[in-house]
């Protein structure tokens, strides 16, 4: 409702006769007239609330002198009482107490039922509250008065639109309630303002727009505006908390959450809508609650369960079910499932596009699978991770994005780990279990009656296996590696500050020959050295277990 203009709200100024020759007393007892001719004068200074105070003086004494004449009113004229009611209602209303202006505007159409002038004022505040059925009765009404009023009409006419806004962006929340699609919160967010700048004082369309906020995932603003509703006298309005109940549910505050469902369930007990959501909440956070205590003990296939558990629950939470798979993620993570903890970042993200966590979290297990289109997109995602998170991350994500393209570079050469067939994060015992598979199965004297090519291969793959261990066993030199130095480079001292010559050096390394020996040689039953197969296979002595 616009008040740009006093006019617009014009009070009554219906002339009165005042004996100007009447000597003044020092304390003289005004007349009704007299104080609404006061009243006038503060209306024109903008001075409301002294208006306000004239106005009820002229009402007051208007109707003791009424009283007095009986039931006909007798010589007080029905209109000018009316005009008092009127002058007051225009100034409640610019104050913005538009219940008592309302009240106003009846008892002034109950006086003089062909005041125009009322009935649009009225109807006005009406569709402002939210009364927009009454509203437009009240329109109506004065429009078979004054038919050709076309501000009234206009008026009218938005209030029928407001009233199937109000109904879409209550659809709007509906489907959101049914398919957690933010696009259905935006829509109901853009239909409740177009009704808020017509029913600017309707408490019901502001609480649907903190629903719909929250649904469109501005979660804070949402919050934000329940508190300003509270502060504007909504403080212990059960449906504003539930709202605000809802806010922090869907900001991952449960705690909060519940102790405003208390709140409204200590002063309704019987609010079946509160104490539904409590009990659902309640039982939510404690599966939480549960996972994070798993996962803080290490138990980490335990929390994967829980959170899982705890996944399911939180179907109608996209923000705090995001948090959840991300939680699961890390599990996952900790479990080296690097995998499925992509799998849940990307959930993750979907439910939330800008939950920086989650992109650093899954371009670090990418990094871990270590195929080229793997690191490709971990670089993406520690790009789009930095431009989240701010400046406080970048010093460590320039680290992260220099490491992944090293890794990347090294996925079109030669890459120890996929010739180990470990992954970047395998423990030490699993590197050297992996070595001894590989060089058992690519010995020379296991291809002794193989055809030339097969034995070839067999013997480049076992001279690749046993580079690779002597790297990947030794913790410098797989430092270096993993920060991308080449792999002719790794025995020089200064490796890590500037790239030199010169080759691995002596010896490749590995398992003792001794024990490889045995090991072979009980694969095979027994039976035949090593000596013939190693120095024809290999070559005069050049590689060998150091």
């Amino acid at each position: 409702m616009s008040n740009d203009s006093d006019d617009e709200y014009e009070y009554d100024d219906i002339d009165v006769d005042v004996d100007d020759d009447k000597e003044e007393e020092e304390e003289k007892v005004l007349t009704a007239a007299e104080n609404k001719i006061c009243g006038n004068e503060a209306y024109k200074k903008k001075d409301y609330r002294e208006a306000i105070k004239y106005y009820t003086l002229s009402i007051e004494i208007a109707e003791e002198e009424r009283s007095k004449s009986g039931e006909d009113g007798g010589d007080l004229d029905d209109s000018v009482c009316s005009s008092y009611y009127s002058n007051r209602s225009a100034a409640y209303m610019m104050i913005l107490m538009y219940e008592e202006s309302i009240k106003d505007c009846d008892s002034a159409l109950n006086l003089d039922p062909t005041n125009t002038k009322v009935y649009f004022r009225k109807a006005k505040l009406q569709v402002n509250l939210g009364l927009l059925e009454e509203g437009i009765d009240t329109y109506a009404k004065g429009l078979v008065r004054d038919s050709n009023n076309v501000q009234a009409v206009k008026e009218k006419d938005q209030a029928v639109m407001a009233q199937k806004r109000m109904q879409l962006a209550k659809d709007c929340l509906k489907k959101y309630d049914a398919n957690l699609q933010k696009i259905e919160g935006r829509q109901a967010l853009s239909q409740v303002e177009i009704v808020l700048g017509i029913c600017p004082g309707w408490k019901e369309a502001k609480l649907i727009k903190c629903l719909a906020l929250s649904a469109a995932g501005r979660g804070d603003e949402a919050y934000g505006l329940t508190t300003s509703l509270m502060r504007g006298g909504m403080m212990n309005n059960s449906e504003l908390l539930f709202v605000r109940a809802r806010c922090l549910y869907s900001m991952g505050s449960l705690d909060e959450c519940v102790k405003h469902l208390k709140q409204i369930l200590s002063g309704d007990p019987d609010n079946k809508k509160a104490r539904e959501e409590f009990k659902r909440v309640k039982v939510l956070a404690a599966k939480k609650t549960e996972a994070d205590n798993a996962y803080k003990s290490s138990n980490f296939d335990s929390a994967v369960s829980l959170y899982t558990e705890a996944i399911e629950m939180a179907k109608d939470n996209p923000a705090y079910k995001a948090k959840l798979y991300n939680n699961r993620a890390t599990a996952h993570s900790n479990l080296r499932n690097h995998e499925e903890c992509v799998g849940d970042c990307t959930e993750a993200i979907k439910l939330d596009p800008d939950y920086a966590k989650a992109y650093n979290k899954r371009a670090a297990s990418l990094c871990i699978l270590g195929e080229k289109v793997h690191i490709e997109k971990a670089i993406q995602d520690y790009e789009k991770y930095a431009s989240l998170a701010g400046e406080e991350v970048h010093r460590e994500v320039s680290r992260k994005i220099k490491a992944a393209k090293v890794q990347l570079k090294r996925a079109s050469r030669k890459d120890f780990y996929k010739i180990l067939g470990v992954k970047q994060d395998a423990t030490e015992s699993e590197i050297k279990k992996a070595y001894r598979k590989s060089a058992l199965k690519n010995h020379p004297d296991r291809h002794a009656n193989s055809s030339e090519e097969d034995k070839k291969r067999a013997e480049v793959v076992f001279r690749d296996v046993n580079l690779a261990y002597e790297v990947l066993s030794d913790p410098k030199k797989k430092d270096l590696y993993d920060q991308g130095v080449d792999e002719q480079d790794l025995d020089d001292p200064n490796a890590g500050m500037h790239r030199g010559h010169g080759g691995m050096g002596g010896g490749m390394g590995g398992i003792d020959p001794s024990v490889l020996f045995q090991m072979f040689m009980q694969q095979q039953g027994g039976g035949g050295g090593m000596g013939g197969g190693m120095g024809g296979g290999m070559g005069g002595g050049g590689f060998h277990f150091g």
